[in-house]
């Protein structure tokens, strides 16, 4: 059951990170010159505290 859970974590946070940053190259209306590293911090920010949480969640 958790692996399905983190699984589907990983998917959403893959999906909402690509969302983030597509909005501030919208916002800004021209593509981000370093889309790979912008796409790459807002993933590792969201996963980091989406799977911490989720970590707490099922443990207790």
């Amino acid at each position: 059951m958790e692996i399905l859970v983190f699984t589907l974590n990983a998917i959403v946070v893959y999906l909402l990170s690509d969302w983030i940053v597509r909005q501030l190259e919208q916002k800004r209306g021209a593509p981000l010159k370093q889309r790979q590293l912008v796409f790459f911090v807002v993933f590792l920010a969201l996963a980091l505290i989406s799977f911490n949480l989720l970590q707490n969640l099922l443990a207790g």
